[in-house]
């Protein structure tokens, strides 16, 4: 779901390169909504990974895409729900309110925050129709999962920056969101993979 300068590159010289943050570290695969809510911050860098999609197999070459992907996670949204609680000052109805909502939308769906620059702008289009990019979740099996609606962050760019660090200047955020599949959460890992002719990029969650 990406279209960017197809026409300057030759897809044989395009390679995927994967990365992470934190080194990829093991997460704890659960559908479960934890006893405790864990820091927020710490939540973000523990759910996070980063990919890179370079012009060649160069360590050098040109810069076509990065991304930062962070699945939206029981603990995740567990954390949100104390930060937002803790920043606006909810009553115990408000939180729980949010909570609920939180908990349902983990239970229908699974969910991801992509932040995403391209080496031209205009081409940053995941949530157009036509983008090239195909972005799907894939289980322990192998089994892709397409995603089923990817909306573009539209809020002002310093809301987005204070909830996700990595968000860069020329980044874009997206909320990708998939069917929720229990395969993704109980085999010993998941990938996130963004493909098109250009090349490929994925990135793995791990189980602890």
């Amino acid at each position: 779901m990406h279209r960017f300068f197809a026409s300057l590159l030759v897809c044989g010289l395009l390679a995927a390169a994967t990365g992470c943050f934190r080194a990829s570290q093991p997460v704890h695969l659960s559908e479960d909504w934890p006893k405790k809510a864990g820091d927020y911050s710490d939540a973000t860098d523990d759910w996070t990974r980063r990919g890179l999609l370079r012009a060649s197999f160069d360590d050098q070459g040109s810069q076509l895409l990065e991304l930062y992907a962070t699945f939206l996670s029981t603990e995740w949204r567990a954390a949100y729900v104390q930060r937002q609680a803790e920043l606006q000052t909810m009553s115990e109805a408000s939180r729980k309110e949010l909570e609920d909502a939180q908990r349902k939308i983990a239970a229908d769906s699974h969910q991801l925050v992509l932040l995403v620059s391209t080496y031209d702008p205009k081409y940053n289009d995941l949530h157009r129709e036509r983008s090239i990019w195909r972005v799907v979740l894939v289980d322990d099996a192998g089994n892709e999962i397409a995603a089923t609606n990817i909306d573009k962050d539209r809020r002002p760019r310093q809301l987005i920056s204070a909830e996700f660090k990595k968000f860069g200047d020329f980044a874009e955020a997206y909320l990708v969101t998939f069917p929720h599949a229990p395969a993704i959460l109980s085999g010993k890992k998941f990938s996130l993979r963004v493909t098109s002719s250009l090349g490929t990029v994925q990135v793995d969650w791990r189980r602890q």
